[in-house]
């Protein structure tokens, strides 16, 4: 599936991904030791300290500087946290872990939703064949995976979870107000580098999360319609649409839509509201 007018950039993206690493470096974690300043604080602070799981760094994709039509894309992608027990995951090991030979069928619903928002937000429909996620670019690297040409950035870099329930085996976030409020200097750090062009938030939690350190207005009710408004807000001095969604896992109006290309949400909210979007590009 060749898609001519987009080109992607590794060089400025090694560039970046150094940067960011050097951020992690000073103020996260560096030599497997988790250096955050606010770390005791937000430990102490979870409901459930032993199940605290600290320094979950993010992913950034080798072809996450794009460009369409010579017009800069940078996709970030931001959710709550990982949700999961990992310590002390370095920015490699998270990019590492986009685990592309399993296939749609092999995702978690999280990971099937982001796969249908990126292959929409990247020009083609949504769906579940192998060809309809890879790009194709000119020499030196002409073959790459949407999950290169993203960023996912949680919200929050320390998970703390609540203990499952008998015959649960979901693990569910329960982070502190001291988390949230302590990570918001590392998540605008980390645009800062990173520098979208768009954001898509996945879910109104991190909608509401996001506002202060974006600089957001009131929040606007959500949709299950038709699309939703994009707001705009700016990064590095340049103007940046924000785009939020339900939480491809969430039940409810939007019905875990994540599970299948054919999601009512994603049909009704999704795709409309990112060919709008893509509209103005």
């Amino acid at each position: 599936m060749l898609v001519p007018f987009l080109q992607s950039d590794p060089e400025k993206t090694s560039a970046r991904f150094r940067r960011l690493r050097e951020y992690v470096r000073q103020n996260l974690l560096v030599d497997g030791q988790f250096i955050c300043k606010h770390y005791r604080e937000c430990l102490v602070s979870s409901p459930n300290r032993a199940a605290f799981y600290e320094g979950q760094m993010s992913h950034v994709g080798k072809h996450y500087d794009l460009t369409v039509v010579g017009q800069d894309l940078r996709i970030v992608v931001v959710g709550q946290e990982y949700g999961s027990r990992h310590r002390r995951v370095t920015l490699e090991e998270r990019t590492a872990m986009g685990d592309r030979s399993r296939g749609f069928k092999g995702r978690n619903p999280h990971m099937k939703g982001t796969t249908s928002l990126l292959r929409l937000m990247l020009g083609r429909p949504a769906g579940s064949d192998r060809e309809g996620e890879l790009l194709h670019f000119p020499h030196p690297q002409p073959v790459g995976h949407i999950f290169d040409c993203y960023a996912l950035v949680n919200f929050l870099l320390c998970s703390a979870l609540k203990l499952p329930r008998a015959n649960d085996r979901s693990d569910k976030g329960s982070s502190s107000p001291t988390m949230r409020r302590n990570c918001t200097e590392h998540f605008r750090a980390t645009l800062d580098i990173l520098e979208p062009t768009v954001i898509v938030a996945q879910g109104q939690a991190v909608r509401s999360w996001i506002e202060r350190p974006l600089g957001l207005g009131r929040k606007a009710p959500a949709r299950y319609d038709g699309p939703v408004t994009p707001e705009a807000t700016r990064i590095a001095g340049k103007r940046v649409e924000l785009l939020t969604f339900n939480h491809p896992s969430a039940p409810g109006h939007s019905g875990w839509w994540g599970r299948s290309p054919d999601a009512k949400y994603l049909k009704k909210v999704v795709e409309p509201t990112i060919r709008s979007w893509r509209g103005r590009l």
